[in-house]
């Protein structure tokens, strides 16, 4: 079995060098031979992005992203999690997504993951056509996002606030809209990407 410290070396030139096919290689090699382990769920979680955007394989990528979501890593398991879902929802395997998406929908305390996995799964039970349960999570969506707006932490809460805003100026709730979509603008802790996404929206209510 390959050390992990010289598969991580091997990865670092890899990734150094742009070489997708080498740090596509080492990272099967940590998957199969140190599965469980945080590097491993980081390159199963990684390795399956690969899978779906460069190489277009979706069942690859589910694969993968199942191997990563069984792992005991939260900061990979749980992205894993939303990722398989949204990935079962665009395959039509709307049951499957909202299996997966209810695993981090419900978790407290909650965080910006549970919210997004919140959203996915109101989209799988509308697909079900279980209206009354996706009105239902959608509250708690928006209550999930309403309390990280108050978190300590000034990202979480100036994202929590844009995509609460978000969420108000789907529903056409003008006034609420702009209320949190200016909040994550001023809170100056936005992305870049994301404060450019706050600014257009802002723009339009």
């Amino acid at each position: 079995m390959a050390k992990l410290n010289e598969l991580l070396r091997d990865l670092g030139r890899a990734l150094e060098g742009g070489d997708l096919e080498q740090v596509a290689s080492v990272r099967r090699t940590i998957v199969e031979s140190h599965e469980g382990t945080k590097e491993g769920a980081e390159a199963a979680y990684k390795l399956a992005l690969d899978a779906l955007f460069r190489q277009k394989d979706g069942d690859r990528a589910a694969e993968l992203l199942r191997i990563a979501g069984k792992s005991k890593i939260e900061e990979w398991s749980l992205p894993a999690r939303v990722s398989l879902g949204l990935l079962m929802l665009r395959q039509g395997k709307h049951q499957q997504a909202a299996f997966e998406l209810r695993k981090v929908a419900a978790l407290k305390p909650p965080s910006l993951l549970t919210a997004q996995a919140q959203g996915f799964l109101v989209m799988a039970l509308y697909e079900q056509k279980n209206g009354k349960e996706a009105q239902r999570i959608r509250g708690e969506q928006l209550k999930t996002l309403g309390g990280l707006t108050q978190s300590q932490e000034p990202t979480e809460a100036a994202m929590a606030h844009l995509l609460l805003g978000l969420e108000h100026k789907f529903d056409g709730q003008r006034a609420e809209a702009k209320k949190h979509l200016s909040a994550a603008v001023q809170s100056g802790r936005l992305p870049k990407d994301e404060l450019a996404m706050a600014q257009a929206a802002l723009a339009e209510v």
